[in-house]
């Protein structure tokens, strides 16, 4: 197996397992629950809560068979149904340093870019097609033009998880088959919908926005609870904001929030608003959502363990929930094997 710029590891589909675990796709095909799907949702760095909530699924023996992510969650998804294991996603995550997969760009079509990402995601997801993956996976997108959701099921992998993820304003549109494409959690945050269509049984859904009235500057929280020399960890857009109008301010007050706190804020109302429409409309039978709050939408956290354990102890919380689903799931396997 073949190490990679020391920040993962690679491989391809002709091995069928080899020492750290990798299966071939139909061998990952066998080892899943058709009839359970995931849904992942959108939230930025809050996306790590993820692999968190993954670990937790694993260990009460819950293999989604089905998964649709929106953006944080259509990446983790993504190596999810490539085949990564658990114990690899977070090492992978444990590696890489967030600010190095994002670039500023000064071309007017945004104001970060994601190609650090994209080829960190070519290497590791092997420009896979949907129709390659040993796990039937589902994308959602933000059409631009019309508004409408889009829902990816076939085509390259990697330009749906980057246009699923491109937050209007911070990155510039995805183009795909003549469509510009932003953040799928525009429309769908927590895409239970087409694991629904798909004809899954069981539907798990992970949502990592929470009801909130807080809007302060993230600099301003730290001043206030003497954890100035964290910021070298925790790094945001909002941050070097945050810095850069201090020099210019004249009223002295530290609780005005600067410009990007603001645009991420309404972002967050914006998505959480229609999050809860949708969750209403298309209930899954399991909702986990991790308190992860204190994360900003435009945050690059380097404390990736935090976040993570934040996924393991909200997946926790919703324990007899999922133990009855693994419970009916081995039932009905154990049936099917009689007859």
């Amino acid at each position: 197996m073949q190490r990679i710029f020391s920040q993962g590891w690679r491989y391809t589909f002709a091995n069928r397992i080899d020492q750290s675990g990798f299966m071939q796709a139909e061998d990952r095909a066998r080892t899943v629950q058709s009839e359970l799907g995931l849904a992942l949702g959108g939230g930025g760095m809050r996306g790590w809560a993820h692999i968190g909530v993954l670990s937790v699924l694993e260990r009460y023996g819950l293999r989604p068979g089905v998964v649709a992510g929106c953006s944080a969650g259509a990446l983790v998804g993504a190596f999810y149904a490539f085949g990564y294991s658990v114990a690899q996603m977070k090492q992978l995550m444990r590696e890489q340093r967030t600010r190095t997969l994002f670039a500023l760009r000064f071309d007017g079509q945004g104001l970060i870019s994601n190609e650090p990402l994209r080829e960190y995601l070519r290497v590791h997801l092997q420009d896979c097609h949907f129709e390659e993956l040993p796990v039937p996976f589902y994308v959602v997108a933000t059409d631009l033009e019309s508004g409408k959701e889009v829902i990816f099921k076939r085509g390259p992998v990697v330009d749906a998880v980057l246009a699923s993820s491109a937050i209007p304003g911070i990155f510039a549109p995805v183009e795909i088959d003549g469509r510009l494409l932003v953040d799928g959690g525009l429309c769908n945050n927590v895409p239970v919908s087409p694991l629904v269509h798909h004809g899954v049984r069981y539907t798990i859904a992970v949502r990592l926005h929470r009801e909130s009235t807080a809007l302060e500057p993230s600099p301003v929280k730290r001043r206030r609870n003497g954890d100035e020399a964290g910021e070298g960890r925790r790094i945001s857009l909002g941050m070097w904001s945050e810095r850069l109008s201090r020099r210019f301010r004249r009223n002295g007050s530290d609780r005005q929030p600067n410009g990007f706190d603001v645009l991420g804020r309404a972002m967050e109302i914006v998505v959480t608003q229609l999050e809860g429409y949708r969750l209403q409309t298309c209930r899954p039978d399991v909702l986990i959502a991790p308190d992860v709050s204190h994360v900003g939408m435009l945050s690059l956290w380097e404390e990736k363990e935090e976040i993570f354990q934040r996924g393991v102890a909200a997946a926790e919380a919703q324990a007899a929930a999922l133990k009855a689903i693994a419970q009916r799931l081995a039932t009905a396997t154990s049936t099917a094997t009689d007859l």
